[in-house]
C-alpha cells in the first residue's frame, strides 16, 4: 500500500495528497491548467527558460513522488494527468493531490506518468514556446535523477543500488545523460542545459552538461 504520510516526511518534493477533493479548497485539475499563464507568471524574463524550469519543477514533484513510492512501497499512484489536481502555495513548491488515488506496479506507474502527465505537458509547453523536446526531455531526466538521490542522501537506499533498477532507469531517458562513478556513489550528467546558468545570478546545476 502507497504510504502517502511516508512520502512527505522525504520532503516537500515527495508530498501527495489523496483527497477526498475539495475543489473550495482551491485545487485545480491539472488538465484545465493554463500552460501559457503559468509561463507567464515567471518572474523569469526569456520564455524558454522560464518554460524548462516550470517543466522541470513540474517533472521533479512527479518524479519524486514516483521514486519515493517503489522504495517504500514497491507501488506507485496513477499520476496520469486525468487524476491530478494543483494548487500554488506561496512559498513552496507546487501542491499534488490524486484523486481518486489508485495503486499500480512501478513499470504501469511510469507508463501514465511519462506517456498520461509529462508528454502531453510537454506537447502543450512546445505549442506555447520554442522549446526543444530533447531538452525537455533532459529536464525530466534530471529531475528523476534527483529524486534518486535524494532518496539515497535520505538514507533509504544507496545510490549504487538505485539505479540498478529498472523502474529507475526508464528507457525513455536512456539518451538524456548518464550515471558515472564518483566519490561517495554514482553521479549523473546529463546532456542538455535547462538554461539557469544563463540568468543573472544563476549557475550551472550539479548536472550540468556543462560541468563535463
Amino acid at each position: 500500500m502507497i504510504r502517502v504520510s511516508e512520502l512527505a516526511a522525504i520532503s516537500p518534493y515527495f508530498a501527495l495528497r489523496e483527497g477526498p477533493l475539495d475543489p473550495a479548497a482551491g485545487w485545480r485539475p491539472v488538465t484545465g491548467a493554463d500552460v501559457a499563464q503559468l509561463i507567464g507568471q515567471s518572474p523569469i524574463g526569456v520564455p524558454w527558460i522560464a518554460a524548462s524550469l516550470l517543466y522541470q519543477g513540474w517533472a521533479a514533484r512527479l518524479t519524486s513522488i514516483y521514486a519515493g513510492s517503489v522504495v517504500l512501497a514497491g507501488q506507485v499512484p496513477d499520476l496520469s494527468m486525468s487524476r491530478m489536481y494543483y494548487r500554488t502555495p506561496v512559498p513552496g513548491p507546487v501542491e499534488l493531490l490524486a484523486w481518486p488515488l489508485a495503486a499500480v506496479d512501478p513499470a504501469q506507474g511510469w507508463r501514465l506518468l511519462f506517456a498520461g502527465h509529462l508528454e502531453p505537458l510537454a506537447t502543450a509547453i512546445r505549442e506555447q514556446v520554442r522549446i526543444g523536446r530533447h531538452l525537455l526531455l533532459g529536464n525530466v531526466a534530471s529531475a528523476l535523477a534527483g529524486s534518486l538521490a535524494t532518496l539515497a542522501r535520505a538514507g533509504y537506499a544507496r545510490i549504487d543500488a538505485l539505479i540498478e533498477q529498472d523502474w529507475a532507469r526508464p528507457p525513455e531517458l536512456a539518451q538524456c545523460g548518464r550515471w558515472a562513478a564518483a566519490p561517495g556513489g554514482s553521479r549523473y550528467t546529463r546532456r542538455t542545459c535547462c538554461g539557469y546558468v544563463r540568468l543573472p545570478g544563476g549557475g550551472r546545476c550539479g548536472d550540468c552538461s556543462l560541468n563535463r
